[in-house]
C-alpha cells in the first residue's frame, strides 16, 4: 500500500478580488485518517473545503488527490475523479432535492458516474439504508418526511453511494439538535472504520472535531495558524488563538487563558504582520511588522506566532 497521503494540499489560496478568503493553505491527510480545520465563522474553512474538490477554482497552490494533480486534469478526468471524493453538506434540509425520492437521491449519483447496472443500484440504495439504520420503506418517500438527522444520515448515504475514498464533511452536524448530533458523529466514525474512508472533517466546535479528528488544524482569516495532532493541539496549544478558542469552548478547563473577544476582522483589510494581532492579549510591537511563519515546535506540531522566538531566547 503506497504511502503516499490522499490528499496533499500545498500553498492553496483564493481572491475574490480584493478579498483575500484563503491565503497559502498548506497541510496532507494520510490513507484512512480524518484531518479537522476548525476555527470561527469567516476563517475560510467552508472555501477551503470547496477548493480541494475543486468547487471553487484556487487563485494558487496545488491539490494533490490519490497522487494525481487536480489543477492539470481536464474536464473529462475532473469528472471522473469526483466519483472518488464527495461532500457532506451543512444544511441536510437544503442538500437533499425535495423532488427526489430517497430511491432516487442514492441512486443518481452511481447513475451520473456510470457505476453498475440499475439492479446494482437499487442493491446499493439498500445496503446504504441498512448502514444508516433506516428501513428499505424509506426508498419511496420523500426528504420532508424525515427529521434533520434522518435527513443527515440520508445524505452521508449519499455520499458514500460512489464509495469513495476521500469525503469532505463541511458542518455536517451544526444544523442538528445537540441530542442528535452525537448520532450521526458516531455513525459518521463507524461508517469510516468500515469503509476505510480518508475524512477532511470542518466545523467551528472544538469539540466536535476533538471527538472526530486525528490531526487539527486552526484556521484564522483564510491561513492556518497551527496545525499538530489532536493530544497535543488540544494538551499543549502554542497559538494565542488556539488557546483563546480552548478557553472559550463550553466546558474547558480555561484556567488563566485569556477568552476570545472582539470579532474576526473583513477579508477586505487584513491587518498587517500577524493577522491576529488585532485580538490577541500578547501582540507587541513585531506583531503589526513582521508575518509570523509557521514553525516546527516538535511532537508534530507546529505554529505561526513571534511569542515562540521570544520564550525560544529568554
Amino acid at each position: 500500500m503506497t504511502s503516499e497521503p490522499m490528499l496533499a494540499v500545498s500553498g492553496l489560496s483564493k481572491s475574490f478580488k480584493a478579498v483575500k478568503a484563503v491565503r497559502d493553505v498548506t497541510f496532507s491527510i494520510p490513507r484512512g485518517k480524518t484531518f479537522g480545520l476548525v476555527g470561527e465563522s469567516g476563517s475560510g474553512k467552508s472555501t477551503t473545503a470547496r477548493l480541494v474538490l475543486r468547487l471553487v477554482e484556487p487563485t494558487d497552490g496545488t491539490i494533490r488527490f490519490r497522487g494525481r494533480d487536480l489543477a492539470g486534469l481536464s474536464p473529462g478526468d475532473l469528472r471522473r475523479e469526483r466519483r472518488h471524493m464527495q461532500m457532506i453538506f451543512q444544511d441536510p434540509f437544503g442538500s437533499l432535492n425535495p423532488r427526489m425520492s430517497i430511491r432516487d437521491t442514492l441512486t443518481e449519483p452511481q447513475l451520473v458516474h456510470g457505476i453498475g447496472s440499475p439492479a446494482e443500484h437499487l442493491r446499493t440504495a439498500e445496503r446504504l439504508l441498512a448502514e444508516i439504520s433506516m428501513p428499505r420503506t424509506a426508498l419511496d418517500r420523500y426528504p420532508h418526511e424525515f427529521s434533520g438527522g434522518q435527513r443527515q444520515r440520508i445524505a452521508i448515504a449519499r455520499a458514500l453511494s460512489t464509495n469513495p475514498e476521500l469525503i469532505v464533511a463541511d458542518e455536517p452536524v451544526s444544523a442538528l439538535d445537540v441530542s442528535v448530533q452525537a448520532q450521526v458523529l458516531n455513525l459518521l466514525r463507524d461508517l469510516q472504520d468500515k469503509h476505510g474512508t480518508t475524512m477532511l472533517f470542518i466545523s467551528h466546535d472544538l469539540r466536535v472535531v476533538q471527538f472526530m479528528c486525528d490531526e487539527i488544524a486552526v484556521m484564522y482569516l483564510g491561513e492556518i495558524v497551527e496545525q499538530g495532532p489532536r493530544e497535543h493541539i488540544y494538551g499543549a496549544p502554542a497559538h494565542p488563538y488556539t488557546q483563546a478558542l480552548l478557553a472559550s469552548a463550553p466546558g474547558k478547563g480555561a484556567g488563566k487563558r485569556a477568552r476570545l473577544k472582539g470579532e474576526i476582522p473583513s477579508a477586505h483589510a487584513v491587518p498587517s504582520g500577524c493577522a491576529f494581532r488585532t485580538r490577541c492579549p500578547s501582540a507587541f510591537e513585531r506583531c503589526a511588522i513582521e508575518k509570523p511563519l509557521m514553525r516546527d515546535i516538535g511532537n508534530g506540531q507546529k505554529a505561526a506566532c513571534h511569542l515562540l522566538d521570544e520564550a525560544k531566547a529568554a
